[in-house]
């Protein structure tokens, strides 16, 4: 995201603020150390979990070298892309990428992340459920069970859903909790 959109957006919302939350009790409930993830300028997800290894990936350099200088004891900046994680046959506990962007524009970071997600327990989504243009037809049927019916056939993985939610934060949003059953 662009400086200036960063600057725009809202992160501390009470819809997205409950939704971070629910996610920090998911991980309460689970012997999860290590989360890879994206964050807000402020860490907000973040500071909810000062007790946790947690890797944040930004690909736009100038929001990195602001993250680097703010970040907690507790949370590592990576400059790049976070499908980048997918080359480093790292493992860890969560992922919890919580995208702006549509299935259409996000899909391919999921598919580069594919064989670090066999290895993770939770993985966390969050992603824009605006149609627009070509792409006004992309979810077949109710958007939530095709969500899902995508995840399992990109990554291979028979999820258990934990929790999903679709919420408004400026633009319908949904976010899906899942846990790998296979770890």
């Amino acid at each position: 995201m662009r400086s200036k959109e960063l600057k725009k957006k809202k992160y501390n919302c009470e819809n997205k603020n409950r939704i971070r939350q629910r996610i920090v009790d998911e991980i309460r409930k689970r012997n999860i150390q290590k989360i890879v993830t994206l964050e807000s300028p402020d860490f907000l997800f973040s500071k909810l979990l000062s007790d946790k290894k947690i890797i944040v990936f930004e690909k736009e350099a100038e929001v990195c070298k602001k993250l680097e200088k703010k970040s907690p004891k507790n949370v590592e900046v990576i400059f790049g892309n976070i499908n980048k994680f997918g080359i480093f046959n790292s493992e860890t506990d969560l992922i919890y990428l919580d995208f702006t962007g549509t299935w259409i524009t996000e899909q391919e970071n999921i598919i580069k992340l594919k064989e670090v997600l066999k290895k993770t327990n939770l993985f966390a989504l969050t992603l824009c459920l605006r149609e627009c243009g070509k792409y006004n037809h992309y979810w077949d049927g109710d958007y939530q069970f095709d969500l899902l019916k995508k995840l399992q056939e990109i990554t291979n993985i028979n999820w258990k859903v934990v929790y999903g939610e679709s919420y408004y934060d400026s633009v319908q949003m949904v976010t899906i909790i899942l846990e790998n059953t296979n770890v």
